[in-house]
């Protein structure tokens, strides 16, 4: 090391000072105004252009107010003792001024003051650079500083939505929503939240979803800038940037914080979601009224999809940062629960839990209940959301490469959580300089071993369920398809759609002149066949020609009686009756053969699963299935009673995109006997899970290397 390296380590350039020799002076256009917190008067105040609002009590907004630029640290303190009667020193001032100038942008600033901040920032710019050359977390795209003259423009073409007849149809708008969903609500829930997990998704459905939430994005932002506007603010700006290269749009309308009350705020954060769902309505009334097949109606859906049920769900959310946190600290009157929490519930357990060094904020006894259970969820969700890209990655890549996309997921996963890792790998080095002296006298030749025996048990216990998954179709248990033996005309129908029938029920009558004439003609002939018999019988004469004469005629009959008995249609099994408009069979002539209705037995129904080629090995005759039907969020429960010997393409339940290539993907189908519970249907279709085995966590580690080797090494 030499003298210059030397001195900077052992004397670092310490940062400038900003010495101020002017008096201070408060900036001519702050945004300030009084409100009531927790029943106490409080000033809220904010500088255009800051991110921050700071909170005084009405003594220290008194005490700001006086900074004029002329007087001095020590006039300002006179001049404050004389009205209120507080006393004040020249350097409490002088100290309440440096706070001041530190942490806001409220005092106005020299040219010199300005630039030495500047060259700070710039500093600490450089810096960050240096240790993080890729942030893709917030890339910021364009900024419009004033946004304020678009509010101001747009505002007066739309006030018509601040009016009660408005939000009263809104409301009336978002019920009528409710009632087109309600057929179909199970499918809209499903599809909310399967439309963002981009599974399955082409270039083209990628290249619509960017542009679809980039346009929402921009109207949802919007909505917030109208409604501060309508309470006062002033919009400072808004801009474009791009999370993790998705489109996002943002409006800075934290001025409402202090010219509305607590009721505005509420309004200006839940307005975003408001506006997207009556976009939602309108495009529920296209999709509504459209075809299926055109593409207005599947544009429509995808509005739905972008501005519906998952969006304003995740918005609501109060466990992290966005329009629900904010309703939700209004209403709790937590203005920072998020770090709040976050800060007491970390101190508390590096102090109570890890026994570390540290000084937990002090919070009342009755709210630290809920700082806990609230630090906990927010933090769960939040790694969650975190976790979100790194699945995304996965679903994106599983349709080229469905053996090798976890790689880029994991390295994707990995960039995601690199801070959090380094916390972690700070904090656990902590820990054990902390700990270290404390553990190695803890860990006696006893304690070791159990501590052995506890870790093989964990890692060698098979207590973790293997799961086998495949997409599945529903059959009807049993079914007959019923046709005309004889020909006829349908007469009557004693059935209709979806009627429940048992074995033996009549379904249709038919009427054929031709048969009945034939049932008449022979019993006219056995009746002359029957006397002829008896006249033998009595002259003693051709007594056996004619007894076989009548036994052919009885046939006879007997065949003309079944051909009319099949005129009158029943049904040889028990079930529904599963063909539409079978009344419109009345009148109809038929020929023998032709199709006449379908009965389905749906008591019980057959689950026709399709099990991936790479986890045959592991399927067998009577193990446990979970079936999840799609548009329902209870699964249902079977064993596997069979498996084909021979593998079938499981047309249309697997993306065509996995369907090409030279090696499609094989399925094999294991059978699967569910009881309905009067929710299933035919042709349902979702994911099937087959237990088959339990496993313990080096049995995952095993099983998963053994794989790796035989499918890409060997």
């Amino acid at each position: 090391m030499n003298i210059v390296r030397a001195l900077e380590v052992a004397l670092p350039e310490l940062p400038p000072q900003i010495v101020r020799k002017n008096p201070p002076k408060l900036i001519a256009n702050v945004v300030a105004k009084e409100h009531i917190e927790k029943g106490k008067p409080v000033i809220i105040t904010k500088a255009p252009g800051s991110e921050f609002i700071f909170r005084f009590s009405p003594l220290q907004w008194q005490l700001l107010q006086m900074f004029d630029g002329v007087s001095t640290h020590e006039e300002i303190a006179e001049g404050f003792t004389a009205e209120t009667g507080t006393p004040l020193s020249g350097d409490d001032v002088r100290e309440f001024t440096s706070y001041l100038q530190a942490e806001s942008k409220l005092l106005q600033r020299t040219a010199m003051e300005q630039n030495i901040a500047l060259q700070q920032e710039m500093r600490a710019t450089r810096g960050k650079k240096k240790k993080r050359t890729l942030d893709f977390a917030d890339i910021t795209i364009h900024v419009w500083n004033n946004a304020d003259s678009y509010i101001s423009w747009m505002y007066p073409k739309v006030r018509f939505m601040f009016t009660p007849w408005f939000v009263w149809t809104s409301v009336a708008m978002f019920a009528l929503m409710g009632w087109m969903w309600w057929d179909r609500f199970g499918e809209v829930w499903a599809d909310s939240f399967a439309f963002f997990n981009f599974l399955h998704k082409s270039g083209k459905d990628l290249f619509e979803f960017w542009f679809l939430f980039a346009g929402m994005a921009a109207i949802h932002e919007t909505a917030h800038g109208l409604v501060g506007k309508h309470f006062g603010a002033t919009i400072e700006k808004m801009g474009f940037s791009l999370m993790y290269f998705a489109p996002s749009f943002f409006c800075d309308s934290t001025q409402v914080l202090v010219t509305g009350g607590k009721w505005a705020r509420i309004a200006t954060a839940l307005a975003g979601i408001w506006l997207d769902l009556i976009v939602c309505f309108f495009a529920t009334i296209v999709w509504w009224a459209t075809a299926t097949g055109m593409p207005v109606h599947d544009w429509a859906y995808k509005v739905m999809m972008v501005t519906g049920v998952g969006v304003s769900l995740l918005n609501l959310n109060p466990l992290i940062k966005l329009d629900g946190y904010l309703i939700f600290s209004e209403l709790v009157a937590e203005p920072s629960l998020k770090e709040t929490s976050t800060a007491y519930l970390s101190a508390w357990a590096r102090k109570h839990v890890f026994r570390l060094p540290a000084e937990v904020p002090y919070v009342p006894r009755r709210k630290r209940p809920f700082y806990v259970a609230y630090g906990i969820l927010s933090g769960m969700y939040s790694y969650s959301l975190l976790s979100f890209l790194m699945m995304i990655t996965y679903n994106i890549l599983r349709s080229y490469s469905p053996e090798w996309a976890f790689v880029p997921a994991l390295a994707i996963g990995f960039w995601v959580f690199q801070s959090r890792i380094k916390l972690l790998v700070a904090f656990m080095k902590t820990l054990y300089l902390d700990k270290k002296q404390r553990v190695l006298q803890w860990f006696t030749p006893m304690r070791i071993a159990l501590v052995a025996s506890a870790t093989l048990v964990v890692l060698f216990l098979p207590i973790w369920p293997d799961f086998v998954e495949g997409p599945f179709v529903l059959q009807a248990g049993e079914s007959a398809v019923i046709r005309a033996t004889v020909p006829g005309t349908v007469e009557q129908v004693s059935v209709q759609e979806g009627q429940r029938v048992s074995v033996g029920s009549t379904l249709l009558q038919l009427r054929n002149s031709a048969v009945e004439s034939e049932s008449a003609f022979a019993q006219s002939q056995l009746a002359s066949a029957t006397a002829h018999e008896n006249q033998a019988a009595l002259q003693y004469a051709g007594f056996a020609a004619a007894q076989q004469e009548r036994q052919r005629q009885a046939r006879n009959v007997e065949l003309a009686k079944e051909r009319s008995r099949q005129l009158s249609i029943t049904t040889p099994v028990s079930g529904v009756v599963a063909s539409p408009h079978v009344a419109d069979l009345v009148g109809r002539s038929v020929a023998e053969g032709d199709f006449l209705l379908e009965i389905t037995d749906v008591a019980q129904l057959k689950a026709k699963v399709y099990v991936p080629e790479f986890a045959m090995h592991d399927v067998r005759n009577g193990e446990a299935v979970r079936l999840l039907a799609t548009g329902r969020v209870r699964p249902v429960s079977g064993t596997v009673t069979s498996v084909a010997p021979r593998f079938a393409l499981a047309e249309g339940l697997v993306s065509k995109d996995q369907l090409q290539g030279i090696n499609p993907p094989r399925y094999y189908m294991a059978s699967v006997w569910l009881k309905n519970d009067g929710e299933l249907k035919p042709g349902m279709t979702g994911i099937a899970k087959v237990l088959v085995a339990r496993r313990s966590l080096a049995g995952f580690a095993f099983e998963f290397s053994r794989d790796l080797i035989s499918r890409k090494i060997w």
